[in-house]
């Protein structure tokens, strides 16, 4: 699940396995934490019956099984049940639960593909590259129930280039943007496009020439970067770079590159622009 959850309920042997995930829960603390922590997946679709039974059987909650049986059999309402389940531990607060419904209620009119959109987001501006990445690659590879738009389908990949450039190299950062720009068309990706190039020290030139970029706008990203650079110059950056110097200097090659990623991701986060 992610962390070590304290569990005062039962713990079964025979763990219940959400269809859609995969993920395996063994308690009611875990499924608490699963609910919690998913909020962009949750649907009515989820309280399936063998996950009640679970509950019911192998998690010997009887009572709290027939109550979400009754709910489910006069149609309650998706955040009703949610409440049930979340009021039947003591994992989390009257607080936390309400603050987390809060949230259920801004996306529980959502399609389910922007709801992985908005998680995604969230997982990109908290800094967990890699399972942003696994959330884009999840929409960009559903097949028939995506009904994404090539903006949509751009903005998408426009996100992805982001945590791939993070995450990853911004090599691939690099065509990833343009497949961004080619689809959706917007100033914005091409921009990053830009950027991505510039800061990978290929021509910008030439591939202003391809896509037909206003000089203007190539100009203007020149600027942005070489903005940046200058302000490295009057904060902290200076010295680090004057570290980055002595490292170099005293071959200390761990340290240096180690710097010299950190001052990079710095930049290239400072001109970057997450679609919501």
């Amino acid at each position: 699940m992610g962390k070590v959850i304290l569990c005062s309920g039962d713990r079964t042997e025979r763990p219940y396995v959400f269809p859609r995930t995969g993920v395996r829960i063994y308690s009611i603390e875990e499924l608490c934490y699963y609910l919690y922590h998913n909020v962009y997946l949750i649907e009515e679709s989820l309280f399936t019956d063998s996950l009640i039974d679970w509950i019911g059987t192998e998690l010997k909650l009887v009572d709290r099984a027939a109550k979400l049986k009754a709910l489910k059999a006069k149609k309650a309402d998706l955040k009703t049940l949610v409440t049930v389940v979340l009021c039947s531990s003591d994992y989390y607060g009257e607080k936390e639960i309400l603050a987390f419904l809060r949230r259920l209620d801004r996306v529980i009119d959502m399609p389910r593909i922007k709801r992985i959109f908005v998680k995604a987001n969230e997982l990109l501006k908290d800094h967990q590259y890699t399972l942003a990445l696994n959330e884009y690659e999840r929409i960009l590879s559903s097949e028939g129930d995506n009904n994404l738009t090539p903006k949509d389908f751009g903005d998408v990949l426009h996100n992805k280039a982001i945590a791939t450039a993070q995450s990853k190299s911004l090599k691939e950062a690099v065509d990833i943007f343009r497949q961004a720009y080619e689809y959706n068309h917007n100033e914005e990706s091409l921009r990053q496009f830009l950027y991505a190039v510039l800061l990978s020290g290929e021509d910008v030139d030439e591939i202003a020439g391809i896509y037909n970029v206003d000089d203007i706008l190539k100009e203007e990203v020149i600027s942005d970067l070489e903005q940046i650079r200058e302000e490295a110059k009057l904060n902290d950056s200076m010295t680090e770079i004057q570290r980055l110097k002595q490292y170099k200097a005293e071959g200390r090659n761990t340290e240096f590159y180690e710097l010299a990623d950190k001052m990079i991701e710095r930049w290239k986060a400072s001109v970057r622009k997450v679609y919501q």
